[in-house]
């Protein structure tokens, strides 16, 4: 398994028993998430998935993944 899709696994992971921020929430200066949070993760997910290039490409995809790991973290201490 690439080192990509062992970090995409590992932040799934993570979400699956977290409590995840309420909606609309700002990810970072530049995006909101006004819609369902599962369906965010999905979403950024299946992109990671689907992309079969440089591994830059797929740090970028996992940004928001990782941003939303922090926001859970920062407000809610641990994933459960």
């Amino acid at each position: 398994m690439s080192k990509t899709l062992t970090e995409l696994q590992e932040l799934l992971t993570f979400f699956e028993p977290a409590k995840l921020p309420q909606v609309p929430f700002k990810l970072n200066k530049y995006i909101v998430v006004v819609n369902d949070v599962h369906k965010f993760i999905e979403s950024s997910a299946r992109k990671v998935q689907k992309h079969k290039g440089s591994e830059i490409v797929h740090d970028s995809l996992l940004k928001h993944l990782r941003e939303l790991k922090e926001i859970v973290e920062k407000e809610y201490g641990t994933a459960l």
